[in-house]
């Protein structure tokens, strides 16, 4: 094999390398934004719980004012009917009573119901906040575990694409030009050794004239078939 087709399958396999560490790194990011969107629904289940339970506080809050407020009245119409003499006037201060006491067992029937809701929400406002702080744990230990790995495989990218550098400067201007070009179309693999007569890509054949260019120097060919760049081996 001619050397600085040699060379060039250096760096072809520096560029392989670098790949498989850009996409190592790519990967990391759906992890991260995966847990970022974990709080955030975690956070958002949390303050939805925590607003129910505000709302049944407060509603607790206005129906016990409102039974006192009827408490209050029942009062002042039992110490009316003590005073009263005319049977017309008890009566009516009665039915004023009676209603008084239906509102009364109304809103204390509500008080009930309001506070059986208000300790479920306050449970589940407990619960939530033990998911939330569990997850933000967990979460450390990973986002500590993601930046780790980042901070390893940035320094791996650094040292391959110096190593890359290196061996690119040993390379001929042209051969390199033509390798970076194809490479450049999003194929990561570009250089292919000839497979008899045929492209050890695609298999398509290539003409002997062409073969013969090819054998004992730095020249390559570009496989019609597939685009790559074939070179002859010994």
């Amino acid at each position: 094999m001619h050397p600085d087709v040699a060379a060039l399958l250096a760096v072809q396999e520096d560029d392989l390398s670098i790949d498989a560490l850009e996409k190592q790194l790519v990967a990391l990011r759906p992890r991260i934004d995966q847990m970022a969107k974990d709080r955030e629904k975690a956070g958002a289940a949390l303050q939805q719980a925590k607003q129910a339970a505000e709302a049944e506080e407060r509603r607790r809050a206005e129906v016990a004012g409102r039974v006192a407020q009827h408490k209050s009245l029942y009062d002042k119409n039992q110490a009316a009917l003590n005073n009263i003499t005319s049977m017309r006037e008890a009566t009516a201060a009665t039915a004023q009573l009676d209603q008084a006491k239906r509102m009364i067992d109304e809103d204390e029937r509500e008080l009930t119901a309001i506070g059986q809701r208000l300790q479920e929400a306050n449970r589940t406002v407990a619960d939530r906040e033990r998911v939330a702080n569990e997850l933000a744990t967990a979460q450390e230990q990973a986002r500590s575990s993601l930046s780790a790995d980042q901070t390893q495989i940035e320094g791996e990218l650094t040292t391959a694409r110096t190593l890359r550098a290196d061996k690119a400067n040993k390379v001929p201007r042209s051969l390199l030009s033509q390798y970076d070009r194809i490479r450049s179309r999003k194929r990561t693999h570009v250089v292919f050794p000839l497979n008899g007569s045929s492209c050890g890509n695609c298999d398509t054949m290539i003409p002997m004239q062409r073969r013969s260019a090819m054998t004992g120097s730095a020249k390559t060919e570009i496989c019609e078939g597939c685009g790559v760049m074939l070179y002859a081996t010994d």
